[in-house]
């Protein structure tokens, strides 16, 4: 099954205005990347929901941190406080575990990130390795880690390899009270699924520190056993990065609306941009940042350590506000853009667009979002509590994208 997107009349394409945040030119033609936005609704069906506080052992989630789809339709829900993975069918039905906590083979010791296949295999990295399982949740091997890594964002590529951002952590600087290095630009690595061992695939851009300053490190104490975090710089371009079918990486890096196709040897092979341009930081904006920065200004504990920010007074503000806020790609290749919102913070409205420049259409900022997770079919699950804060999966699927109607 395609999802089906309507063809747009011309005049609904004229006719049609973006709203919400900063919109792009009106001079390209409509339906275009350079025209103005062309605003499409979503229809969706309801699929199945999961999650109880009182029902089975499978269905009571601890602490849900991502789900996966494979080509056959069926859910993996990883749990990473019961370090396992909960299979569900195209229903929603329950069909088995992987993992569960451990060291021995088959067993996941402290899971961060999940990767399935579209033949249901699984790429597991965690803190000392990267799991491989067969599709029926057969331990293959277990590939460990020469040094201590902390991976984000781990995306897996067609052949199983990893592709992410990786935090080293040099215990002996920690020992002795350094920061740790912060490598130039940032880094996209990628781990073979053959060996393991990390490579460089693609350093992305990195907003560069006025006159120098580099005070975006952590900075540690092992006397007193509190770790120190600096308190940055707000409205800096995030890294967002995704995977195609093919093996190429949409990567976004910059302030601007540009989404670069990334190829296996490292090279940008195409680019998909939109005439956007970002919005300037204003006093109104930086004292809203201020405020939610000292919304999470309490201190917190990890294992043993104690974990202490600076200052709001310390927090730096970037000139402008990035125009893209999220992004990922879903089953059939079109990649889904969402745009910052007016105020810097809020969810925008979201472009649905192609890797070949295609521009699909507009879907707006108080409607449908990007999913946790996209599978085939139209397929779209959502990591959200209920109204009573249990865990839940809610999956739906994506039946059309028709042009709204003024």
């Amino acid at each position: 099954m395609r999802i089906k997107v309507l063809s747009l009349i011309t005049s609904v394409l004229a006719a049609t205005a973006a709203c919400g945040d900063a919109t792009p030119g009106t001079g390209g033609r409509p339906g275009t990347l350079e025209g103005p936005d062309v605003m499409v609704a979503a229809v969706t069906e309801h699929v199945y929901t999961v999650g109880a506080y009182m029902g089975e052992d499978w269905e009571s989630f601890g602490r849900l941190a991502d789900v996966a789809f494979d080509g056959a339709g069926n859910a993996h829900v990883f749990d990473t406080q019961e370090d396992r993975i909960v299979v569900l069918d195209p229903d929603g039905t329950f069909v088995r575990f992987v993992g569960g906590p451990g060291e021995g083979p088959g067993e996941l010791q402290s899971p961060l990130g999940l990767n399935v296949l579209r033949d249901g295999g699984y790429v597991v990295s965690g803190a000392a390795s990267i799991e491989v399982f067969a599709p029926g949740g057969e331990h293959l091997r277990r590939m460990p880690f020469q040094t201590v890594f902390a991976l984000f964002n781990t995306k897996a590529l067609p052949d199983g390899s990893l592709v992410s951002t990786v935090f080293r952590f040099d215990i002996e600087r920690y020992r002795e009270g350094l920061e740790q290095p912060d490598p130039p630009g940032r880094p996209i690595e990628i781990f073979p699924i053959e060996h393991g061992k990390p490579e460089v695939l693609y350093t992305a851009w990195d907003l560069p520190d006025p006159e120098g300053d580099r005070r975006r490190a952590r900075r540690s104490s092992s006397s007193d056993g509190v770790s120190r975090m600096s308190a940055g710089r707000a409205f800096e371009p995030r890294l967002h990065f995704d995977v195609t079918s093919d093996g190429r990486l949409a990567v976004v890096d910059s302030i601007g609306y540009r989404v670069k196709l990334v190829a296996r040897d490292g090279s940008v092979v195409a680019t998909v941009e939109r005439p956007i341009a970002p919005r300037t930081v204003t006093e109104a904006t930086k004292e809203a940042a201020r405020e939610r920065y000292r919304a999470r200004e309490v201190p917190s504990n990890v294992g043993i350590f104690r974990i202490e920010r600076e200052s709001v007074d310390e927090l730096r503000f970037a000139d402008e506000i990035p125009v893209i806020a999220n992004m990922a790609v879903d089953w059939e290749d079109r990649i889904w853009v969402e745009r910052t919102g007016a105020d810097g913070v809020e969810p925008g409205p979201i472009d649905v667009v192609t890797p070949e420049g295609g521009y699909v259409g507009t879907l707006p900022a108080d409607r449908i979002r990007i999913p946790s997770a996209f599978g085939p079919d139209g397929l779209m699950a959502y990591i959200e509590p209920d109204e009573f804060g249990v865990p839940t999966v809610r999956v739906i699927r994506l039946v059309s994208l028709n042009p709204e109607q003024l």
